[in-house]
């Protein structure tokens, strides 16, 4: 299924920004996500997608009725890859663009407390992978970046 307004609005919308080092961040609670109105502002997750690191960038439509529209990257590489879908009470629905244009993928989620979890599918629903995403706390971000002299930077793991 593709939407065309909602990848749109993601591509008007998406500006490109620097990319952490290879690696995954400690993410803790910060907020319940909870609809909506839990992307008022822009939130920032960490988790998987598959067996890759990855970041999410989500924020509501100009119009929040309108859904919530975003980027993600995999550490390591430099491409973003827009996002542009619904949420429906703890239910999310995202498809995702690589050139701005087509439909690459297609999330399906469920929202509970800081915490986004579901099934990732190609456009051609031949691949499959589980996500899960974590609210990424904005103290923890600023520590990050100033640590890093305003280059984003992720800790290492231990």
């Amino acid at each position: 299924m593709f939407v065309k307004p909602l990848l749109a609005a993601a591509i008007v919308m998406s500006a490109p920004f620097a990319h952490a080092a290879e690696g995954q961040a400690q993410a803790v609670p910060a907020t319940t996500l909870n609809g909506k109105a839990a992307f008022v502002k822009p939130v920032t997750l960490r988790g998987k997608l598959g067996d890759g690191d990855i970041q999410v960038s989500l924020r509501t439509k100009e119009q929040m009725e309108d859904g919530v529209e975003g980027e993600y990257f995999y550490f390591g590489r430099s491409q973003n890859i827009l996002l542009a879908g619904e949420i429906d009470g703890e239910y999310l629905f995202m498809e995702e663009s690589e050139n701005g244009t087509d439909v690459s993928g297609q999330w399906d989620g469920k929202l509970a407390d800081n915490t986004i979890s579901g099934e990732w599918q190609s456009a051609d629903g031949k691949i499959k992978k589980p996500f899960t995403l974590r609210v990424v706390r904005t103290e923890e971000k600023a520590k990050q970046k100033s640590a890093s002299n305003g280059k984003t930077a992720m800790p290492s793991r231990q």
